[in-house]
């Protein structure tokens, strides 16, 4: 069939958005007449294939006679439509942009109400050959209970790793550590496909660093999460949508990428299905060399002496990394489905790390210069199975689900220490030989079974349970060699840690909605055992406790698509097992970073009130938020001694209450310039001890913004230009400095639309530097680091099989609340 040109799928395109939106203004202006009463018309629209709703698709009760329109409106974000149509005959008309089109003869009689139920639409797959679409699918849609960011349209996520694309999503950052922070918290949750991974592993740090990006579909930001979530995050949780397609057939898409410094990768995500089942793999090579470091001024202060210390880092991290997932989902009927899926990792790494001190006395003399040179090798393989069974009852909305998930995890770094010193650099001489081995290994198994009964008219009760068992064992041991050439262990340093945690987990739910009023109230419940044991001394600790957290939502329609929604819930952040083991570092022999055995776990209660506006060629979202924490962790440096060696080490210093205001905003100027933005504002007071001699206050005022600028050049390509900002925020032990990131993307398709060649600059004038201050009673430090000095370059060229490139879906109203697109 011959094609239709991209001019005339334009008209065709923009005419039936035009006709959808007079339908709509239409429809709503009309008054069924006093003589015939209204009655209650109900149901919701799906996708044929993939049984996911449709968000404000049309839906119009016409004249048999002329086709007139005698009512008509749009589903809302569930997919869900309900109207008041008077009693007749009709023909019922649903539409959804590259569907076909639903027509169905109904009867409405009086007094009675029609229930239509669940209406499916299939895709036109002849329209979708002869039209081109030029509108793409938004970059972030707003629900109820959570972001949805589609990171695949953020031109600067191209050839990135999830920690790339997690530090480039509004109110997200990623710190000098490679920790994830949430609104200024880093005490939150992160999931795969909604469930603990082994994607994440036991550092989630590098592992983050080792995930390709390209494997990623969508990232969710849940910011107060209901009693149907772990508990376990105060800020929330981040759950990592890994790619899945269901279409019908063959079909896929296909990834390779170069860059500067070395970013070389490719991946593959294939879907196969026929009517009884569906088969799924996706898999991801990458090699990297990333080129790091940085320098710290010190400045040591005591009674009978002073001295200053400059410190260089210069840090390279190789590694080649492995992903693969794959699994089937059997359609056992209409309403069961079986999915099984399996997930392996492997990494192997090469990192190399040069230290140097150069000591000065008062009068800013030499004294020592220290040259302390790793070589590391790190290995990393982490296995997970899962099943997960889904009974759909006949009633809509009425469901079983049970998973079965097991993971294993292991990972192992081996170092080589030389440490050089002389008065001098040209007078260096070896002083010091060590050997470092950290063996970690986790075993865990995850149950859990969730149930959804609908009653009433629109109110619904959930229920559910899950257990987790984790069984966790560390082995760090450091050898010294000694003046006879043997290595003998260094027992201040070595330790043989194990660690099991077991959590049991139920919850409930009930929600109904009234008019424009929708509700929910739950509670959680949670058994937390927990027992770690050094096996060197026999010594043993153990906890457990049970806590209930509930949770509340309430949300006010102001139009069908304008809302307000105050919600509630409280929160637990349990002390990880780097937080309890008592070593986890030996590389910087002058600055340790130690676990505490006996460190508690944090309360919060988390309050957050948010509205939400659309308009023609805008959305915005405005939020306020409060946050309430006790036995707040911190991880703090105790002061140094007169060598200069200093210890950080996490503790229970007291409590915490922070307040903030977020603002998420998208603007259509032109056809071809669209403006996305997020400012988060946010002030915490932190009160706390640590003992009777560390006093720790401070006031945080601070803010975070993203400025996105994406423009389409007809026939020529599309450009991205994202500008980031994270202010200076006071801490209780100094501060941490402003930090202003520019980053540009272009894109063009190529081979009639099936793949797309892209270039991205992430970090364009190389200010993505970590620069923090810190101050006690005896020592100042100014330290500046980057994990990966910019700026990168990265090439791609992706290429679709029988996949046309994603497009929005849905009217002109579909821009996703908030329309921040990071």
């Amino acid at each position: 069939m011959k094609r239709i040109g991209t001019m005339r799928g334009r008209v065709v395109v923009g005419a039936w958005m035009l006709g959808t939106l007079w339908l709509i203004n239409t429809a709503s202006a009309i008054t069924p007449p006093e003589t015939a009463p209204p009655h209650n018309v109900s149901g919701s629209v799906t996708d044929a294939d993939t049984k996911e709703v449709l968000s404000f698709a049309t839906v119009a009760f016409l004249s048999p006679m002329d086709s007139a329109i005698v009512q008509g409106g749009v589903t809302d974000l569930e997919g869900n439509f309900q109207m008041n149509v008077p009693e007749g005959s009709y023909l019922l008309q649903v539409q959804f942009l590259t569907y076909e089109t639903f027509t169905q003869a109904v009867a409405i009689e009086k007094g009675a109400r029609l229930k239509l139920g669940e209406i499916t639409l299939s895709p036109a797959q002849l329209n979708l050959e002869e039209v081109v679409v030029e509108a793409e699918r938004t970059q972030v849609q707003l629900t109820l209970d959570k972001r949805i960011y589609s990171v695949g349209k953020d031109l600067s996520n191209l050839g990135g790793s999830a920690a790339d694309i997690l530090d480039n999503l509004p109110s997200v950052t990623v710190d000098v550590e490679g920790n994830v922070q949430l609104r200024g918290s880093s005490n939150l949750q992160i999931l795969i496909d909604g469930k603990p991974s082994g994607l994440v592993g036991l550092s989630s740090q590098d592992a983050l660093r080792q995930l390709q990006g390209n494997l990623i579909d969508r990232v969710e930001v849940i910011t107060n999460p209901s009693a149907r979530y772990d508990a376990a995050g105060m800020a929330g949780i981040i759950n990592i949508v890994l790619k899945k397609g269901k279409k019908k057939g063959i079909n896929g898409s296909f990834q390779a990428n170069t860059g500067v410094p070395h970013n070389h990768g490719a991946s593959a995500n294939v879907n196969f299905r026929r009517d009884w089942v569906n088969l799924f793999v996706n898999y991801g090579l990458d090699y990297r060399a990333s080129p790091g470091g940085g320098n710290a001024f010190q400045n040591f202060t005591f009674p009978d002496t002073s001295y200053f210390t400059n410190v260089g880092r210069d840090r390279i991290r190789t590694g080649l990394s492995n992903n693969v997932r794959f699994g089937a989902d059997f359609y056992l009927s209409d309403r069961q489905t079986l999915t099984t899926s399996f997930l392996y990792r492997y990494s192997d790494e090469e990192n190399e790390s040069d230290l140097v001190f150069e000591d000065f006395d008062g009068n800013r003399e030499l004294l020592n210069y220290t040259l302390r040179e790793d070589l590391e090798t790190e290995s990393d393989e982490n296995l997970e199975y899962s099943v997960n069974y889904t009974y759909k009852f006949k009633r809509e909305g009425h469901k079983f689900t049970a998973d079965v998930q097991y993971q294993n995890n292991n990972e192992r770094e081996q170092s080589e220490i030389l440490q050089s010193e002389g008065p001098s650099e040209a007078e260096l001489i070896p002083a010091l030989r060590q050997r470092v081995d950290n063996q970690e290994g986790e075993q865990r198994w995850m149950l859990q079974a969730d149930y959804i009964q609908p009653f009433a008219k629109k109110a619904k009760f959930e229920a559910g349970w899950r257990s987790t068992l984790r069984d966790i064992k560390n082995i760090y041991r450091v050898d010294e060699e000694n003046e006879e050439g043997i290595y003998v262990p260094l027992d201040t340093f070595s330790t043989d840690f194990a660690y099991d945690e077991n959590v049991h987990a139920a919850y409930a739910i009930i929600s109904n909605e009234h008019d424009k009023l929708s509700w929910q109230a739950g509670v959680r419940s949670e058994t937390t055992d927990i027992n770690t044991e050094f096996r060197e001394t026999g010594e043993t600790f153990s906890w457990n406790y049970t806590n209930l957290f509930p949770s509340a939502f309430l949300t006010y329609k102001l139009t069908k698509i304008n809302q307000l929604q105050a919600s509630y819930s409280r929160r637990i952040n349990r002390p990880r097992f780097r937080e309890l083991n008592p070593f986890s570092s030996f590389t910087d022999n002058r600055n340790f970073r130690v676990g505490n055995p006996n460190l508690q776990p944090e309360f919060t209660d988390s309050y957050e009130l948010g509205m939400i506006q659309s308009f023609k060629k805008s959305s915005f979202y405005y939020g306020v938020y409060y946050r309430q924490t006790n036995q707040l962790i911190q991880r703090i440096t105790l002061p140094p001694d007169e060598r200069g060696l200093q210890i950080r080490i996490p503790e229970n210093i007291g409590s915490e209450e922070s307040i903030g205001i977020e603002v998420n905003g998208s603007h259509d100027f032109t056809d071809w310039y669209r403006v996305n933005g997020n400012f988060n504002f946010f002030r915490s007071e932190i009160a706390g001890m640590v003992g009777d001699s560390i006093s720790l206050a401070a006031t945080a005022v601070t803010v975070t913004s993203r400025l996105s600028n994406n423009f389409k050049f007809e026939n020529l390509f599309d450009a991205q230009v994202n500008i980031n900002y994270r202010g200076p925020q006071n801490t209780t032990q100094g501060r941490q400095l402003a930090i202003t990131v520019v980053d540009i993307g272009l894109s063009r398709d190529v081979l009639q639309k099936n793949g797309t060649l892209s270039l991205a600059v992430r970090d364009l004038f190389n200010q993505r530097k970590w620069r923090s201050i810190t101050e006690l009673d005896n020592f100042y430090e100014e330290s500046e680091f980057q994990w990966r000095r910019g700026p990168t370059v990265m090439m791609t060229f992706t290429y679709r099989l029988n996949q046309k490139k994603q497009r929005q879906r849905g009217g002109g109203r579909d821009r996703g609340f908030g329309g921040d697109g990071f």
